[in-house]
């Protein structure tokens, strides 16, 4: 007999994981598999919790309350967020000149400090740490596709009201206007001596804080943590060592590292929408929408046809675990409450879609038909 559940998560990175926790007072199983935070990005992630220097733009001030929100939630949970503040330096001499005009920007509390501008309220997480804290009822199980049946969607042998999709920059199940992209990122961990730092002091071979440059560079209970994400377009892509080798070098742009040895290379796919923006919410029943409003095609804001028990979590790109905290929670409230989800909805994907698509797949599904 077919097991019955109110929720079904479909991907065990911390995106997935956090929203099924959000619903564990419900009857809710997550699925994926290799198990939770055991593989991909979120297995990889250095779990950075750094805020954005940038122009106040809607998207920056989401990063940030979405870091502030984070590490609230892991301390809460007893957590250990190690945060000793982060200082992101300029990259180039170009970055100098845009350092000089974000100044003004900047909302969140900082200071000038080692020639960029140092925050307090930052950190990092140990993704083992978040998976020994954080228990949803979960089974190790691939997924290969799914299908809706008498009401319900059949998940592998599951029976569930609804589903939600956190399967990164995979796909399960066909949605043309959903374009999430794999962006590669690697983690190094290693023993070795910080001897000095390129604007600052060190002490007993620790940095004074975490620091962001080309790369994210900590040290963490004695070991050196060097972070990046960075290939786009790049199927191929595992870890090796000639990355690791690259990754060391422009943590060297940051601090003088000597006698390092490598103990980890950890890398996955990071997911990300075209405008950066996590996607949260109900999935857009594409056919019926555009059926319904062929105008949409021309640029009209459509009236959206969704499908019933669907829905999203994805696109956390390099900052899954401060990103999914806050998305976990819009999403119980779209969930819960049927709440807009606002700029983070999919909606906006679907009709930048229809826009440049729609019309081309109107044609080949009606020929089809």
């Amino acid at each position: 007999m077919m097991k019955h559940f109110d929720y079904i998560v479909i991907g065990g990175g911390i995106a997935g994981l956090l929203s099924a926790w959000e619903l564990r007072e419900y009857n809710t199983l997550l699925v994926d598999q290799h198990g939770i935070l055991t593989s991909g990005a979120s297995a990889s992630a250095g779990a950075f919790l750094f805020p954005k220097v940038g122009y106040d733009t809607s998207y920056t001030r989401f990063i940030n309350s979405a870091i502030l929100m984070a590490l609230d939630f892991y301390e809460k949970m007893g957590i250990d967020t190690h945060k000793e503040g982060v200082c992101i330096l300029p990259r180039d001499e170009k970055d100098i000149e845009k350092f000089k005009k974000y100044e003004k920007e900047i909302k969140l509390p900082f200071e000038k400090k080692f020639g960029g501008f140092f925050f307090k309220d930052a950190g990092v997480v140990d993704p083992e740490d978040v998976k020994e804290k954080i228990s949803v009822d979960h089974e190790i199980k691939r997924i290969e596709n799914i299908s809706f049946e008498d009401g319900l969607w059949n998940v592998g042998g599951y029976k569930g009201k609804n589903v939600i999709l956190a399967v990164g920059h995979e796909k399960i199940i066909d949605i043309p206007y959903l374009n999430i992209r794999g962006i590669w990122g690697e983690r190094i961990e290693g023993g070795g001596e910080i001897v000095k730092g390129y604007g600052f002091e060190t002490e007993n071979g620790r940095l004074p804080c975490h620091f962001h440059k080309n790369c994210s560079l900590s040290t963490v209970d004695g070991v050196i943590k060097i972070g990046a994400t960075h290939k786009r377009n790049c199927p191929e892509c595992r870890e090796n060592e000639e990355e690791a080798r690259l990754l060391l070098q422009k943590a060297g742009e940051i601090a003088e590292i000597k006698n390092f040895s490598i103990n980890k290379i950890k890398g996955g796919f990071r997911s990300a929408s075209v405008d950066y923006f996590p996607v949260v919410g109900k999935i857009i029943d594409t056919d019926k929408t555009l059926s319904k409003n062929p105008k949409t095609v021309k640029g009209e804001i459509p009236e959206f046809e969704f499908i019933k028990g669907l829905y999203v979590i994805n696109g956390m790109g390099g900052r899954g675990f401060s990103n999914a905290v806050y998305c976990s929670k819009v999403l119980k409230d779209v969930l819960l409450y049927d709440k807009n989800p606002g700029v983070l909805g999919n909606e906006r994907m679907f009709v930048k879609w229809a826009r440049k698509h729609g019309e081309k797949y109107l044609k080949e599904k009606n020929a089809k038909s």
